[in-house]
């Protein structure tokens, strides 16, 4: 069965040290409709770190793709939430095997 990580881009940091980061904020195992579902449910209950205080928050949807607009005091912030299959992870060898069990592959 396939893993799905649900995940969020957005700016991190302060100031000049301001950097557009991405970060995991769920596993799914299953199919990509459940992850997509899943992905529905997160999204209009989370509040990115910026701004500190929002004034007015708008969700837009692109097909499977979120984009979150929040409107601060000095300036506007966005994240953008998508669905990514996990093929890898350099932590945790199970992900791959079971992906080249479910491949019917060998190694």
């Amino acid at each position: 069965m396939a893993r799905w990580a649900l995940v969020v881009e957005e700016t991190e940091g302060l100031g000049n040290d301001r950097i557009w980061g991405s970060k995991v904020l769920a596993e799914i195992e299953g199919t990509r409709e459940e992850a997509l579902a899943e992905l529905k449910r997160l999204v209009p209950a989370y509040t990115p770190p910026h701004p500190f205080n929002s004034r007015q928050r708008t969700l837009l949807r692109d097909g499977d793709t979120y984009l979150l607009i929040s409107k601060g005091s000095m300036r506007d912030y966005h994240c953008v939430f998508k669905v990514w299959e996990l093929l890898w992870d350099s932590k945790r060898p199970e992900i791959q095997q079971e992906r080249l069990a479910a491949d019917g592959s060998t190694g």
